[in-house]
């Protein structure tokens, strides 16, 4: 798959094969997504996911997103899915707009405020674990992803 897409697409193509098997098999920690859902509710955050279908960081992390996305009432409406190809490349984006967005390896998950202003990013895997990480970012901890020196 290549540009934006909808989950559907991703459930519903032979990336269902990996997709539905790691989304049913992971378990996120039930403390953190009580933390994570107080967060979604205080603000209408906004999330892109750069990702390739391709790659078996984005195979992993993307299905344990979209479940604890799912387990904290996240508005689907403010999620956003694009899919890269093997050069990490944003097709439909032209080439400034793809060195401001800066996506270096995958998946990427942006996470935006509600004045669209970008508060952080998690890259490829996590520090601590996925939901552990994006409390961080939705809580606006510090926090620095593995590619952020």
């Amino acid at each position: 798959m290549l540009g934006e897409f909808d989950l559907k697409e991703l459930k519903t193509t032979k990336n269902a094969v990996w997709f539905n098997t790691t989304y049913e098999e992971y378990s996120a920690n039930p403390e953190i997504l009580k933390k994570l859902s107080a967060e979604v509710k205080k603000e209408n955050f906004n999330i892109e996911v750069y990702m390739g279908t391709w790659c078996p960081d984005s195979q992993r992390e993307v299905p344990h997103l979209i479940k604890i996305l799912d387990q904290i009432n996240f508005n689907r409406d403010n999620l956003r899915l694009v899919a890269v190809d093997s050069n990490k490349v944003v097709t439909s984006l032209s080439e400034v707009e793809r060195k401001s967005l800066n996506i270096i390896n995958v998946p990427t998950i942006i996470v935006y405020d509600d004045n669209g202003d970008e508060l952080n990013r998690y890259v490829e895997f996590a520090q601590e674990s996925l939901e552990e990480d994006l409390l961080k970012i939705l809580s606006r901890e510090d926090y620095k992803h593995i590619y952020d020196f």
